[in-house]
């Protein structure tokens, strides 16, 4: 156990290199597929060591990058015991199952931690990997399936062509979703993100080096696993490093945009343009240039429309903001004057007419019972004036307890009388906020521009305003009275 403790991230890593070294300085020799292996499967073991005290949200990607390692270990073995039993085991083992269907979990841990420490959905992020996959497909399409596959029949030699570039491109679009999602890139991710390089390196040297240079020896090739030895190891070190626990810990949302989507959807956009240009293809590889061109142009025309959408979205969410009052939602102090300017330049019959109100009774419950019971009641008496308001008219709150109603169509001054007992009727019932009921009042002032010369929206709200002060007064020298 104390052992155990003792293997930080560095140190299995430091081990890690030296072993790969080892490999690929050595290749063929018995020692060195030995360290490769020893240092391998040691490797693994601590990795799922540390996962038995794991915790956090991260604890299930991890667990899946550990099954990727352990699919991949027991491919290696398996390779070496068929290799003993059968010497002649061709180009298609029962290995190839394994080390394929790794990448694709791989894959799936590292969509996994991108999305565990996203606040929003990854959706551009996986645009914009899907983007570069494009590229990258078409790439592997053209240089190594085309090549491995060209004048031959359908084959599992064939079949294992496709499979292995396929998955290294579903780990490609992993990737870089985990690298353009939220959330700071060092620590573990910065070991990730190399391991997941590293790893695609190894397997496109391997996998092109015998199409590319024909003559290259078995022996030059297993250097190469010199490189992949040294991507597992890192993909391990990130379970065991001190941060790998809250690595996938929610981060706060960043809607600035990476400088990494931009050059990564220029070179995108610049890829097959000069692939065509420069580059003699046969006609499978100008049809398959062809489709990517338009799923590439797709996407992109995708990606384009999230942002035009999201900042719609942006743009309609603060046009709200400007004119409304955050809590309450009604129409704040600049909507009032905007809408009462309006409709004072051609004034009809009586209107506009203001009704000023001050609520009764407001302060000793946001005083008695805290500013969360203050806010219940302001929010329902905003709710009421809303219900209430007929087509035309416009409630709005400019403040504290002060709301305002403007009715457009009041025909005189027996309509805007009858409007103000109706609002007065409409708050005077009681605010329930649970078990408590809170009796709520309104001293209402009013004014209409048919009784003003001249009149302005300041000088119909000033005028109100006194006619709400009036009320009031009126109403504490009745309470006094009643009082004495």
């Amino acid at each position: 156990m104390w052992g155990m403790k003792c293997l930080t991230a560095r140190s299995v890593l430091l081990v890690g290199a030296v072993a790969a070294l080892v490999t690929a300085a050595a290749p063929g020799a018995w020692y060195s597929h030995w360290v490769y292996l020893v240092m391998y499967g040691t490797a693994v073991a601590v990795g799922w060591w540390r996962l038995r005290t794991f915790r956090g949200a991260a604890r299930g990607s991890f667990v899946m990058i550990m099954v990727a390692e352990s699919m991949w270990l027991a491919g290696d073995v398996l390779y070496d015991v068929v290799e003993r039993l059968t010497p002649d085991l061709g180009d298609v083992t029962p290995s190839d199952a394994l080390w394929i269907a790794g990448n694709p979990i791989l894959a799936a841990g590292l969509l996994r931690l991108a999305r565990r420490r996203s606040a929003v959905r990854l959706r551009n992020g996986l645009l914009d990997g899907l983007t570069m996959a494009t590229v990258v497909a078409w790439l592997f399409g053209q240089y190594v399936v085309l090549p491995a596959a060209q004048n031959q029949r359908l084959s599992p030699e064939v079949a294992l062509a496709v499979l292995y570039p396929l998955t290294d491109v579903l780990l490609f679009v992993a990737v870089v979703v985990l690298v353009l999602s939220p959330g700071a890139k060092g620590g573990p991710g910065r070991f990730l993100i190399a391991a997941v390089v590293l790893e695609l390196v190894g397997d496109l040297l391997e996998s092109t080096g015998p199409v590319i240079f024909p003559a290259i020896s078995d022996a030059t090739i297993s250097r190469f696993d010199g490189i992949l030895l040294l991507g597992n190891v890192l993909f391990i070190s990130t379970v065991l490093h001190r941060d790998a626990e809250r690595f996938a810990d929610p981060r706060p949302d960043d809607r600035r945009l990476h400088p990494a989507r931009v050059v990564f959807l220029g070179v995108a956009l610049l890829t097959f343009p000069i692939m065509a240009a420069l580059v003699t293809v046969s006609l499978a590889g100008r049809i398959s240039l062809i489709c990517s061109a338009v799923l590439l142009t797709g996407l992109i025309l995708a990606r384009f429309l999230l942002v035009v959408r999201e900042q719609e979205r942006t743009q309609a969410i603060l046009a709200h903001q400007a004119g409304h009052d955050m809590l309450t939602g009604l129409a704040n102090r600049p909507a009032l004057i905007a809408r009462l300017t309006t409709e004072l330049v051609q004034p009809v019959g009586y209107g506009p007419v203001v009704c000023y109100l001050d609520l009764n009774g407001f302060k000793q419950v946001n005083d008695g019972y805290g500013h969360a019971a203050g806010d219940l009641v302001l929010v329902e008496i905003a709710d009421r004036l809303t219900r209430a308001l007929r087509p035309g008219d416009l409630a709005a709150r400019l403040g504290g307890d002060e709301f305002v109603v403007v009715a457009v169509d009041a025909t005189g001054e027996g309509d805007a009388s009858a409007l103000v007992e109706r609002l007065r009727d409409l708050i005077a019932g009681p605010v329930r906020d649970g078990d408590r009921e809170y009796e709520i009042g309104a001293s209402i002032g009013v004014a209409a521009a048919a009784d003003l010369t001249d009149p302005t929206a300041d000088t119909l709200l000033a005028a109100a305003d006194a006619g709400m002060y009036a009320e009031k007064a009126a109403r504490r020298t009745l309470l006094g009275a009643a009082g004495q």
